[in-house]
Order: structure tokens, then C-alpha cells, then sequence
């Protein structure tokens, strides 16, 4: 599975000090979904739904690794949650 242009743009926004920007697991959902629109948003949560339901643990890390993220998982169950929690906040 190859990362999608709206995931990569996603992960993007998901900077060391996010913490300090969105304090909240919900604010940082809002922060790196804020600029998402219309088909755009459709097509997130389409990826992060086909990722959720048809990756690896492996292969969902080695997604994840692939952006410009600078917030990494301890587990691919903590990476998953994160993404399936990103998915329903869309």
C-alpha cells in the first residue's frame, strides 16, 4: 500500500510540539484536519478507512515512517488507534 497525497499532508502537521499547540487528543485530530475539505476529506478518510481494515501493523508503521510526521507510536496498536480515532473525527 503507497501512502496517499492526503495522508502525506495529514502526517505533515503532526510537529514535535504539537502537545503545546492542541493540548487535547481532539485539538490535535481538529489541528492536522483543519485544512481538509470536501473531496479531500472524503478521500482521507477512504485511505484511512482501506489502511485501518486492509494493512499490517508493518505495513501501516512503514505508512506512517514515510511522512514528515515528528510523532512516532511506541506500537503499531497505539499508531492504529490514532489513525482510526483521525478517520471517525472526519
Amino acid at each position: 500500500m503507497q501512502a496517499s497525497p492526503e495522508f502525506l499532508t495529514f502526517a505533515r502537521w503532526y510537529i514535535q510540539d504539537i502537545d503545546r499547540i492542541a493540548p487535547t487528543l481532539d485539538e490535535m485530530y481538529d489541528f492536522g484536519l483543519r485544512d481538509f475539505r470536501g473531496e479531500e476529506r472524503v478521500r482521507l478518510r477512504q485511505f484511512l478507512d482501506r489502511a485501518l481494515r486492509e494493512a499490517s501493523d508493518a505495513s501501516l508503521e512503514r505508512l506512517w515512517k514515510e511522512t514528515d510526521a515528528d510523532i512516532y507510536f511506541f506500537t503499531a496498536q497505539g499508531l492504529r488507534a490514532f489513525l482510526a480515532g483521525a478517520r471517525d473525527r472526519i
